[in-house]
């Protein structure tokens, strides 16, 4: 069945309404008095046009309506009339039912062509009564300019002797140059013209009937126009003799946008398939493929002409899946719809060497003429399966190199405390029994001995304390850093005192941490900025802090997973050359001597730890002699994890 008939069968009850209004506003009173031009005989007359086989009863149905016209007195421009407002009304409900451009451009296409010949019927009969009536004679020149269609009668020979007015115009001829030239020649194209000579002449010879396109050139203009092309061979009434030629042209500027516009549409549709980079693949609603591109030739390995017309499961899955897949296909067909459509889902697909490979897939379904259509997009995750395996195993052997260096750092800062210890204590004996006994050099050397040995227990600490800092770290929980910052302040209070300085605590977010690490991470920070001061000028301490993210850019309610807060600890100190900036978190990596500064060169290097730890970063801006502000960005809070874990509160 035609896409025209579905529409006439589907929806003829809505049709017959509009066409009902259509005639009654158009003012067609006769014709509705009559059978055959009622709404009913007016669609049956349609449909046996469009019919094969149907066109005997369709000239029936005209020969009836002429009778009952001049019994009547109907007007052949009310005929035509109503002929229009069938076309317009079965239009107006092929438009609002399809939606597809191709298939709506078929059924204008059918419904344009059956109501010409419905026409050419009409006037075929029209033509074939007594020519000697003056009534016949006015009546043809009444339907003849009831219509917007371009109607010429001419010879057998070809001469034309009338055009209708709507001819006249489409060749932009003035309604007083209604005689033609002894030829159409000059009014079509060169090619139009040699495929109504040599095509369409001998086809109406043969079969009465010829249906085509052709160009038409406006001779004012010079403007050349698309149109539609019926020729009939038109019979007297009484003798199958043939009498002229009707050639009926329809503007076809409309369809032929619609054409281009659908042969462009295709065009993109074909150029993004090719040029895509992943496997696009098409099934129609038989459950066949219909498109492979080029990507999914490379991928797949299948030629596109192998595949075209087989089931996906054929040639895109392995035996084992294959039966599933194509049951899920088949579903989504059948419904319209599916659970995974939409989404992205991880596939075992096989190419045409049976080597299996992980693909990721999403399905999409559409609608062509009417039925639906099921596209695939396939991606090869082939690489970067092999990359997340590869990514795993580093990131298991880092941490496990992680791990050891951590055990080892403690084991050995461990081991070394025992004997350090003896070293101490006997330097301690020799100094208190043998002190008599030793002269100056003597007990210069116990006392660097002894001094050699504390920075050794120094550097042992921070070693341990560095190792301490994952192995020996607590669970986070809700932590004020405003509240820690003040009593680090306190804890320091003797030390500002000393050297004269003053320490500013600003405003400080609230986060998940672990509390003993963020006291220790701004106390070394804090001490730092104490300690390298200029010997000029009074140790300054400012340490504030904000979100990285306003609270008015967050959504009320919003979790806070993700965001983040800025610390900022800044002094009027000695400052660095911002080159060393790798140096100053460096372990035990100094930039000043010793008998200058003392330390032991860890305490950048437990902060960085720490911040790490929680997932954050830290890092410092320097000028000699212009101070240094470090600058700490903290997560706000920390996903559930297992116990032992950090966890969010």
């Amino acid at each position: 069945m035609s896409d025209l008939l579905n529409i006439l069968d589907v929806h003829e009850e809505e049709i017959y309404l509009t066409l009902f209004e259509s005639l009654e506003q158009a003012q067609c009173p006769k014709l509705l008095q009559t059978q055959a031009g009622s709404c009913r005989a007016l669609l049956d007359g349609l449909r046996n046009c469009h019919t094969p086989g149907n066109e005997s009863s369709a000239s029936d149905w005209a020969r009836v309506l002429r009778d009952e016209a001049v019994s009547v007195g109907v007007p052949y421009a009310e005929v035509m009339t109503g002929l229009n407002c069938l076309e317009r009304a079965v239009r107006f409900h092929a438009v609002k039912a399809i939606n597809q451009k191709a298939a709506l451009l078929s059924v204008l296409t059918e419904l344009g062509n059956a109501i010409h010949r419905l026409r050419g019927h009409y006037v075929e009969i029209l033509l074939a009564e007594e020519p000697g009536s003056l009534h016949q004679r006015d009546t043809f020149v009444a339907l003849a300019h009831s219509v917007d269609a371009f109607i010429c009668m001419a010879t057998l020979h070809g001469k034309p002797f009338y055009l209708n007015p709507a001819g006249c115009r489409l060749l932009g001829l003035t309604e007083e140059e209604t005689t033609l030239s002894n030829t159409l020649h000059d009014y079509y194209t060169d090619e139009s013209w040699e495929e109504l000579r040599d095509v369409a002449v001998p086809a109406v010879k043969e079969t009465g009937l010829w249906e085509g396109q052709s160009q038409i050139r406006n001779v004012q203009t010079g403007k050349l126009v698309y149109v539609l092309t019926t020729m009939l061979l038109v019979r007297g009434s009484h003798s199958d003799k043939p009498s002229c030629l009707a050639i009926i042209h329809r503007d076809a500027s409309d369809q032929i946008r619609l054409e281009r516009a659908l042969a462009e549409s295709q065009a993109r549709k074909h150029a993004i398939l090719e040029s895509a980079l992943d496997p696009i693949i098409t099934i129609n609603h038989q459950g066949v493929i219909t498109e492979f591109n080029r990507a999914a030739e490379q991928t797949f390995g299948h030629a596109r002409e192998r595949v075209l017309g087989t089931q996906p499961s054929e040639v895109l899955f392995p035996p084992s899946k294959s039966a599933g897949h194509q049951n899920r296909i088949d579903r989504y067909l059948d419904a319209g719809e599916g659970s995974l459509l939409g989404r992205r889902i991880e596939v075992t697909a096989v190419r045409a060497s049976g080597e299996t490979f992980p693909a990721e897939m999403a399905m999409t379904i559409s609608h062509e003429q009417g039925a639906p259509v099921l596209t695939f997009f396939v991606r090869d995750i082939s690489q970067r399966k092999k990359a997340e395996d590869e990514q795993a195993r580093y990131a298991a052997e880092l941490e496990r190199s992680n791990q050891e260096l951590e055990q080892f750092a403690y084991v050995a800062s461990h081991d070394l405390q025992e004997p350090l210890r003896k070293i101490r204590t006997f330097s301690d004996r020799l100094e208190v029994k043998c002190a008599d006994q030793l002269d100056e050099t003597g007990r210069e050397c116990i006392d660097r001995m002894q001094s050699a040995a504390e920075r050794m227990q120094t550097l042992i600490e921070g070693l341990l304390t560095l190792s301490r800092v994952t192995t020996r770290g607590r669970n986070f929980e809700r932590v004020d850093l405003g509240e820690i910052a003040r009593e680090v302040v306190s804890d320091l209070e003797v030390q500002i005192e000393r050297v004269g300085g003053r320490v500013a605590v600003g405003k400080l977010p609230v986060i998940q941490a672990d509390p003993l690490q963020m006291r220790q991470l701004l106390q070394n920070l804090i001490g730092n900025a104490l300690k390298f001061r200029r010997p000029e000028a009074p140790p300054v301490v400012k340490i504030h802090g904000r979100f990285v993210e306003g609270r008015k850019q967050r959504e009320a309610g919003a979790s806070l997973l993700g965001e983040r807060c800025r610390i900022v600890v800044e002094d009027n100190g000695i400052g660095f050359e911002i080159r060393h900036l790798d140096r100053v978190f460096g372990v035990f990596q100094r930039l000043h001597p010793r008998d200058v500064y003392d330390g032991t060169g860890i305490g950048l290097p437990i902060c960085r730890k720490i911040v790490e730890r929680h997932g954050g970063s830290i890092t410092a801006e320097s000028v000699p002699g212009g101070g240094s502000t470090f600058e700490v960005v903290l997560p706000i809070a920390h996903p559930k994890r297992g116990k032992g874990k950090e966890q969010k509160e």
